[in-house]
């Protein structure tokens, strides 16, 4: 009886589910709802129902659903909490520092502490001290964040002040020893903030999810994929939510991988929002070595280097009075879509004139749809009366002027955008594929209406207006292609920044072609295979990849990738521990949870191996992995001296500096 895993990601336009065999690595059902943002448990739990319809559908009523071993979700909630400021209020204790940076929360307290950067207790800290700050910022906060000076040396200290909070308040709280070892104090502690932050917003997701697989008697373990591709459980995740930021990116990774074996190359992932770019190199993602920076904040996540732009079959695209052409990076809803949904649209764009936009600022083809009133926000009467009109229904610009009797330049709409009380629908890529007959979902005649404007306004013919549009795409997604490769390589240089480099990067993926002053001919070779996954690949990444000189991979189920790479991940722990020269000789070795010191640097050696081994063995184990491997990486550093005469040059030179022992524990997410 084959075994399954249940995969969702959620992407900003569309969440994508999937049935997955997971011993033979097939796809056995899938499915793709609209992801509805202000209620991402709604897109969650009609995926689930989807799929097992879908499932049910193929193999007969009576598919025993105890076949399921794994959930498996993918989220952008992490991240876009983080970049919208959204989540619990936090308190932070910083124990012997005061970071003089900016903080992602305004309730943070210092307390006397810290060691030096061999891990010895420089200052006790003051528990007293600790006791007055939790107790003053218990009644404005939510959840606690302990951030000590250089505890990741020895943690002890703030393992006191967490257990203390624990014992005060019983609120959740974190220490920025748990979440990273590496250095940088403003890192970790903005790390641990964000990680309380996200407390409640993961729980609120995983009990969701429970909810629906109980409704449904799926009895399996729900796993989550972190932002570096790996699965952890739903209470790791509970526990370590900042470790989901970038989870959806991470994902279409995966599932590039799982849908063609590619293990050395590029992946593109082009969705209905953003368009994603990352590197595999021996079938792992490149890690962004700083850590993940996400809403203007630098921490010190483990997560895949990746490149984000805001081009997607939903970008909007705008050409000014001035006949200037712009994609994006807004999304909007197409217009063929939103016709289908609400057919008088299609008649509203009709009635639109070219002597009602020649001149106007306003883009022609614009509607508004009805999302929520606004919080907090006194709205202005014209603001109060476009809500009111178009509440029972989406109305183009142009209605709500006439209705309203003002000019429509003059309509204050654009700040009811912006507090996401509504959505716009517009002329988008998607509508472009409809028109040229490559897309056949919605309403074409509602994307053909909006094409015609906006070529009229481009001042051309609509079939030239398209191939302008499909060709300002694909440059696009070169530029953000190149600068990926680029930046994979250590090399300073964009194309985006100058003119004159655009240029030459349209002569190298073929623009211009008509160009009857063409002297000079360019080409390029990708050392690697591109792989594109995402609904719209087939219509771009043909002539992207001949452009780039680069073997494309359209692989079966593109569209649901990221849904695939949700199941077919490997449960991943891993943990450094550090062994340096000791103040006054021997050696201290620096692990997880302790510190401790030897006088035999081989002892030192194997206690930090065993170390590391057990406790990524355990926290592999806690987060449901099973048929556990654990890897041992060890690289140690010297120093060379300067020999001063030539007996010295005869001597071994070397000074120890430190080992860096990566111990690492990979195991099947999903058991018998």
């Amino acid at each position: 009886m084959a075994k399954l895993a249940l995969g969702i990601d959620t992407g900003g336009t569309f969440t994508d589910g999937v049935i997955f065999d997971l011993e033979n690595r097939t796809v056995e059902a899938k499915t793709k709802v609209e992801t509805t943002r202000h209620n991402l448990d709604l897109s969650v739990n009609r995926c689930l129902d989807q799929l097992i319809a879908a499932f049910k559908n193929k193999n007969g009523d009576q598919v025993d659903i105890g076949q399921v071993r794994m959930v498996s979700v993918s989220t952008t909630l992490a991240t876009n909490a983080i970049v919208e400021g959204q989540g619990a209020e936090v308190g932070l204790i910083q124990i012997g520092f005061d970071t003089r940076e900016g903080l992602p929360t305004p309730h943070y307290k210092v307390i006397p502490g810290g060691c030096n950067i061999k891990g010895r207790i420089t200052e006790e800290v003051d528990m007293d001290a600790a006791e007055k700050a939790i107790m003053e910022m218990k009644d404005q906060v939510d959840a606690f964040a302990v951030s000590g000076y250089l505890c990741i040396r020895n943690p002890i200290q703030e393992m006191q002040v967490t257990e203390l909070i624990q014992k005060l308040t019983g609120y959740p709280v974190v220490a920025a020893h748990q979440l990273s070892t590496d250095l940088g104090m403003h890192e970790r502690t903005v790390t641990a903030i964000l990680n309380a932050r996200l407390m409640p917003l993961i729980t609120d997701l995983m009990d969701s999810v429970k909810q629906g697989m109980e409704r449904m008697g799926i009895n399996a373990s729900l796993m989550v994929v972190r932002g570096d591709g790996s699965l952890i459980s739903e209470s790791k995740a509970r526990e370590k939510p900042i470790e989901t930021i970038l989870s959806g990116p991470a994902a279409s990774i995966i599932g590039a991988l799982t849908l063609t074996g590619v293990q050395d190359g590029i992946v593109v992932d082009m969705g209905g929002t953003t368009t994603d770019v990352a590197v595999l190199k021996d079938g792992r993602p490149s890690l962004d070595k700083e850590g993940a920076k996400v809403g203007g904040w630098l921490t010190r996540v483990k997560a895949a280097q990746i490149t984000t732009i805001g081009l997607g079959g939903d970008s909007l695209i705008q050409v000014s009075k001035n006949a200037i052409l712009s994609i994006g990076p807004q999304r909007v809803f197409p217009l063929s879509w939103i016709a289908s949904q609400y057919p008088y649209l299609t008649e509203e764009l009709e009635d639109i004139k070219p002597t009602h936009y020649a001149m106007m600022d306003t883009q022609p083809s614009v509607i508004l749809a009805y999302i929520r009133d606004p919080f907090n926000i006194k709205l202005t009467n014209t603001e109060q009366q476009i809500i009111d009109l178009i509440k029972e229904g989406p109305h183009t610009l142009h209605y709500i002027s006439k209705n309203l009797k003002k000019e429509i330049d003059l309509l204050p709409w654009q700040r009811l955008v912006n507090v996401a009380s509504v959505h716009r629908a517009s002329l988008t890529p998607t509508d472009v594929l409809h028109v040229r007959g490559e897309l056949d979902l919605w309403d074409r005649r509602a994307a053909e209406l909006g094409t015609s404007m906006m070529a009229a306004r481009y001042r051309t013919k609509v079939e030239d207006f398209t191939d302008t549009v499909m060709e300002e795409v694909i440059f696009k997604l070169a530029l953000v292609t190149i600068d990926r490769l680029l930046e994979e390589e250590g090399v300073k240089f964009s194309f985006t920044e100058e003119n004159d480099r655009q240029y030459l990067l349209r002569k190298v993926i073929g623009q211009n072609l008509s160009s009857k002053n063409k002297q000079l001919e360019f080409k390029i070779n990708l050392k690697h295979p591109m792989v594109a996954v995402g609904a719209p690949v087939d219509a771009y990444f043909p002539a992207l990849a001949d452009g780039l000189g680069a073997k494309l991979y359209l692989p079966e189920f593109a569209d649901v990738a990221n849904a695939v790479g949700t199941v077919s991940g490997k449960a991943v722990e891993r943990i450094t521990v550090l062994v340096k020269p000791g103040e006054g000789g021997g050696f201290l070795v620096h692990a997880p949870q302790q510190r401790e010191f030897f006088m035999i640097f081989e002892e030192a050696i194997d206690y930090a191996c065993e170390q590391g081994k057990k406790y990524v063995y355990e926290q592999a184990v806690e987060g449901g992995a099973v048929d556990i491997e654990t890897v041992v990486e060890r690289q140690d550093r010297y120093s060379k001296m300067i020999a001063t005469s030539e007996d010295d040059q005869q001597l071994d030179n070397k000074i120890f500096i430190e080992s860096l022992i990566e111990v690492s524990a990979v195991g099947r997410p999903w058991s018998d």
